[in-house]
């Protein structure tokens, strides 16, 4: 009997074990182990670790959370970000404090939790603490829409500075809200990797807004000077650029809290207007009505989307906003890859440079845009590739306006050297390589009135062959031709570099002589008459022929108007005609 009592007993301890043992056991084997940095592991991702609710009606408390079997979930994957969508996102983590080495610095045994995203809107922490033996939490609060006074450690992002007392047996309880739709990294370091880690996010802000404000100033300059404006779009391109950057990076945040949160509210008009001016730019520089009118059509279409988001976030619409800035932001950046291919392959150079620059922003976009999706991990480089690519594309869109510049003052002086040829071809006459008498009547009226501005005299010449008709007639045209050449050729000889020979039509020549009075002249005249009558023609046959020339000479009298000059010298060639030709007589 005694013996079937303590066989009972037995039984019945063994089922209350296995009771214990299946029941309270059981729910910590589910438990992740708590995350424990040191030097050995000084950065840990907290969502590989973490349970996540997402609450989509905002509705739950920390008590609810603490207190009620709500259904948290692990990632499936070995995720290192947590993502949103329109919900507020609750997630916990056991933490462990550091060991207490007595050798170790005392900053050393505390942690810092880092949120990689400035503009996550509202971060509550409940960090489970042990103080004077007896359990509790501590509550910090963080972010840029957060109402109550704030816990964070000043840092670009939302950064929290863990109690050295902190309780590893119990969860650390995360809510966050805010009105965009994106992902984060929550890490966990310690005081010399935090160091470390700041150190570099500085270094690479500060290196690429430096790129960013130096390509702005530098082009400021060349605006202010050439009153260019393509410079003056991507002024306005690059300014919206980077306050979306700095914004976008805690920038102003860190220095300007309330700023900064007035800002980030706003960001998505930053993000519309940097795209809105970037596609403005692109239709001015690569003049896109002409060298890519089908993206034209497309590019203006955006810019108008662009007008449409900034009113939304004005109307605080901001949610929605922002995921059509992120939606459009792909298509933009798209087309305009596609738009400098197209001006390129139309033959329009300077869209060599702005493709690069482009290209370089579309890969950044698109690692970038792989990250917001998850398709990628949320690492340093990824979360920064897009200040990189700015950047970058600053200083290529720079070259661009530098090439374009270069190469339309080429184009530029080529067109003017082409005006000249063809402004010389137009006043010129062709045979005799002397200008013409649209040359010569619009060239006398300048040369009277500087004559009489500086008190200077003036002739005039006119010379015409004789017996041309009859040579012409008889030897034919092309004789006539040389003839009338050679008479060019001397007068071009003879004369001097200020003054203007022109072939006034037919047989007829006229020469202005600069500074020259009646003397002047009629030694001019002889010059020309009696070298012309030198010239040997040989027409055929053997045959040599001399022609001779009658010159009429007339000084500018006072007052007088260039009709009436040409009129007096025409008469004074009519004279050297009528009495014997081969000679000169003046008016």
């Amino acid at each position: 009997m005694i013996l079937r009592k303590e066989v009972v007993r037995r039984i019945l301890r063994v089922m209350v074990g296995l009771f214990v043992l299946g029941s309270a056991p059981a729910q910590a084997a589910g438990d992740p182990p708590a995350l424990a940095a040191s030097r050995a592991n000084p950065a840990l991702e907290v969502a590989a670790h973490a349970e996540y609710l997402l609450d989509a009606s905002d509705s739950l408390r920390y008590q609810d959370i603490i207190h009620g079997r709500l259904p948290f979930q692990r990632h499936t994957r070995n995720s290192f970000q947590f993502s949103f969508k329109k919900a507020t996102l609750w997630f916990k983590c056991r933490i462990a404090a550091p060991h207490s080495d007595k050798t170790a610095e005392l900053s050393n045994r505390r942690l810092f939790l880092v949120f990689d995203n400035a503009a996550l809107g509202s971060i509550t922490l409940w960090v489970p603490v042990v103080k004077d033996g007896v359990p509790g939490a501590l509550e910090l609060a963080g972010g840029w829409q957060q109402d109550k006074k704030s816990g964070e450690f000043p840092f670009l992002y939302p950064t929290f500075l863990l109690p050295g007392n902190i309780d590893d047996s119990r969860p650390v309880i995360v809510r966050v809200a805010t009105p965009f739709s994106l992902q984060f990294r929550a890490t966990l370091y310690t005081v010399d990797a935090f160091r470390e880690n700041s150190f570099i996010l500085f270094l690479i802000i500060g290196f690429c807004t430096g790129i960013l404000v130096a390509m702005l100033l530098y082009n400021l300059v060349l605006y202010l000077f050439l009153h260019d404006k393509h410079y003056l779009y991507y002024i306005l391109y690059v300014s919206f650029l980077l306050v979306w950057q700095c914004v976008l990076f805690g920038l102003f945040g860190y220095f300007w809290p309330s700023i900064g949160a007035l800002l980030m509210t706003h960001i998505a008009v930053f993000a519309s207007g940097m795209m809105l001016f970037a596609i403005t730019f692109a239709i001015v520089f690569l003049d896109t009505t002409k060298t890519a009118p089908r993206h034209d059509i497309g590019l203006k279409i955006l810019a108008a989307c662009m007008l449409i988001l900034i009113l939304l976030s004005v109307l605080r619409q901001l949610w929605i906003a922002n995921l059509l800035a992120y939606l459009i932001g792909q298509i933009v950046t798209i087309v305009l890859f596609t738009s400098a291919v197209s001006s390129l392959r139309s033959g329009f150079k300077p869209a060599m440079f702005y493709l690069i620059a482009v290209g370089v922003l579309l890969g950044s976009a698109v690692i970038f845009l792989f990250k917001f999706y998850g398709l990628i991990p949320n690492n340093t480089f990824t979360m920064h590739i897009m200040i990189f690519g700015s950047a970058a594309e600053s200083i290529l869109l720079s070259f661009a306006l530098g090439n374009r510049f270069r190469i339309l003052q080429q184009e530029e002086t080529t067109l003017r050297e082409n005006e000249k040829v063809l402004q010389a071809i137009s006043v010129t006459d062709e045979l005799t390589g002397l200008f013409n008498r649209r040359f010569l009547n619009a060239s006398l009226v300048k040369k009277i009135a500087a004559a009489r501005r500086s008190s200077t005299r003036l002739s005039l010449l006119m010379i015409d062959v004789d017996h041309f008709k009859n040579f012409n007639d008889t030897y034919g045209h092309p004789e006539g031709d040389k003839a009338l050449a050679a008479l060019g050729r001397l007068l071009t000889g003879t004369l001097r570099e200020e003054d203007i020979a022109c072939r006034y039509g037919g047989e007829e020549f006229v020469t202005i002589l600069h500074n020259a009075d009646r003397k002047a002249a009629l030694e001019a005249a002889e010059r020309i008459r009696s070298g012309f009558e030198q010239i040997i023609f040989t027409p055929g046959g053997g045959k040599t022929i001399h022609l001779t020339v009658s010159i009429g000479a007339a000084e500018l009298l006072p007052e007088e108007s260039p009709e009436r000059l040409l009129f007096r010298a025409d008469q004074a060639l009519y004279q050297a005609k009528q009495t014997g030709r081969n000679r000169i007589c003046s008016a």
